[in-house]
C-alpha cells in the first residue's frame, strides 16, 4: 500500500512539473513577417527592424539586408508597432548598470533612419499580423 503511494505522489508530481513547464504565449498561431524599409524610394540597407506589441510586450526583430529587406520568424498574430535601428558601430553595447541610462553613441550616423522610427513612444510605423500573407513595406522620408 506505501509502494502504491509513493508511486501515485510520484505520478502526479510530474504530471504537475510538465504541465507547467510551457512557455507562456508558446500555443499562439505565429506567422513569418517580411518588412520592406526604404528612405525617399531607396532601401534602408543596414539596420534592424523590430517589432513590439503594446499590449503584451511580444515581438520580434530582424537584421536588414541590402535590398532593404527583413525576415522576422514566428511572429504572434497582432498588432505590432515597427521600429527602425540604426545598426551598431561595433558590437551591441554592453547593457548600462542598473539606474543608468543607455547608451546612444554606439549607434552609426544614419542619416535615412529619422530619430521618430527609433522608438515605440514616437514611431507612426504600425501592422497587423493575420494568418495571411505578411509582408509590409514602409518609407521613412518626411
Amino acid at each position: 500500500m506505501r509502494k502504491l503511494l509513493v508511486y501515485a505522489t510520484l505520478v502526479v508530481s510530474c504530471v504537475v512539473v510538465v504541465g507547467c513547464g510551457h512557455t507562456p504565449g508558446s500555443g499562439k498561431p505565429r506567422t513569418d513577417v517580411t518588412i520592406t524599409i526604404a528612405y525617399a524610394g531607396k532601401p534602408v540597407s543596414e539596420g534592424v527592424v523590430e517589432l513590439l506589441h503594446q499590449q503584451t510586450g511580444e515581438g520580434g526583430g530582424g537584421k536588414l539586408t541590402v535590398d532593404g529587406v527583413a525576415t522576422i520568424p514566428r511572429v504572434a498574430l497582432g498588432s505590432y508597432t515597427v521600429l527602425v535601428k540604426p545598426p551598431y558601430q561595433t558590437a551591441p553595447p554592453i547593457p548600462p548598470a542598473p539606474g543608468q541610462p543607455a547608451r546612444q553613441d554606439e549607434m552609426k550616423e544614419h542619416p535615412d533612419i529619422p530619430e521618430k522610427f527609433r522608438r515605440a513612444t514616437t514611431s507612426p510605423l504600425e501592422l497587423e499580423v493575420t494568418d495571411r500573407e505578411n509582408n509590409f513595406g514602409f518609407d521613412l522620408a518626411e
